[in-house]
């Protein structure tokens, strides 16, 4: 596992889309990304989601 923070936009099937951030990855022993995310804002604690990027988009991190 590897700790990281991460911006993401997630996009859903039904049009809706929400910011959120990654803090982790995880590769499984199928060679499957997965990626603990948190949406925000929210109160509910991370989960590990499989790692899509055509649902998933990782953000710039930083303004370089």
């Amino acid at each position: 596992m590897r700790w990281v923070y991460q911006p993401v936009e997630v996009h859903y099937p039904d049009g809706r889309w929400a910011v959120g951030r990654i803090t982790a990855w995880w590769t499984d022993e199928d060679g499957a990304q997965w990626c603990r995310m948190r949406m925000t804002p929210g109160g509910q604690p991370p989960r590990w989601f499989r790692y899509d990027p055509d649902t998933i988009h990782l953000l710039p991190s930083s303004g370089i």
